[in-house]
């Protein structure tokens, strides 16, 4: 999902909210700075952004249809492209576009579903996009692992099934419209919080380990994690992790996205499990 921005510099603000400087846009890759009132963020419409690719027209449409005739329109902008090859839709992915869900057929002709997601996958460093895998072949479900897909269902396709499933990944990604907002020097700064990975702590220093980059600031991890969404999860004096960034966890370690290692510590290990698990049955339900 996305209101259009990755973070945000607001600059110093009044005590009405307003910031104090001349308002000066200032666009970049990575921020935007902006005069806006805060309390208008929350008016901003979601946009659902998904990508449809199956070499079969027909489907695509089917697909489509069942979307935008479902509730998922009700409170959200949905917008859907249609790809009949893989080699478009990584060229698309390619140019910089990003999709909240892929719904993505796996035998698809030169270059096939698996291949698709790899890319997206281990090319791209991309593990917030949901893969939905769909075929008329059941036998692929076990090759799929590797990629992470949200689901795999099986054609023809059925709405309700496919509805319940992007629902799924919504509870998954609906923290992505949460900002987590520090002072950082003379700015106070807000990032959205599907960009971060993680916090860590080094005394009254904590970084914020980013997709794109790291930010520095001071605070204590304590009262950083009272401003989190329940995502985030503390795993040892030093770490506060954001779940929905975790590639693999052990008793010992999180491995997180861009491929770090965290240590779990014993203080931490019974609560972060028992973490974990509600997060899973919460995403189930």
């Amino acid at each position: 999902m996305d209101n259009g921005w990755k973070k945000v510099i607001l600059g110093e603000f009044s005590k009405r909210g307003q910031k104090t400087n001349d308002g000066e846009m200032k666009k970049g890759k990575e921020f935007v700075w902006i005069n806006y009132d805060l309390e208008k963020l929350e008016d901003w419409k979601i946009m659902i952004k998904i990508a449809i690719c199956d070499d079969e027209r027909y489907t695509c449409q089917q697909i489509e249809d069942m979307i935008q005739e479902s509730s998922l329109t009700n409170e959200n902008k949905v917008c859907i492209d249609i790809f009949y090859t893989g080699k478009g839709l990584i060229r698309t992915l390619a140019s910089g576009m990003e999709y909240d869900f892929v719904i993505l057929d796996i035998e698809l002709e030169q270059l096939n579903g698996i291949e698709v997601g790899i890319y997206i996958r281990d090319k791209q460093r991309n593990f917030h996009t949901q893969i939905i895998y769909i075929s008329s072949n059941e036998t692929y479900a076990m090759q799929l692992f590797t990629v992470q897909p949200l689901d795999f269902l099986v054609k023809p396709i059925v709405k309700e099934k496919l509805v319940h499933t992007i629902q799924k990944g919504l509870k998954m990604i609906s923290y992505s419209e949460e900002l987590f907002m520090c002072r950082v020097g003379r700015d106070h700064i807000a990032i959205n919080c599907k960009e971060i990975l993680y916090f860590m702590s080094d005394k009254r220093k904590i970084k914020i380990v980013c997709k794109d980059e790291n930010i520095d600031y001071y605070s204590k991890l304590s009262d950083t994690l009272k401003l989190l969404p329940d995502c985030f999860a503390q795993i040892h004096n030093s770490y506060v992790v954001n779940m929905n960034a975790i590639k693999k966890s052990t008793r010992d370690f999180v491995i997180m996205n861009n491929g770090n290692c965290l240590q779990i510590s014993r203080k931490y290990r019974e609560s972060f499990a028992h973490q974990l698990l509600e997060r899973w049955a919460k995403l189930q339900g």
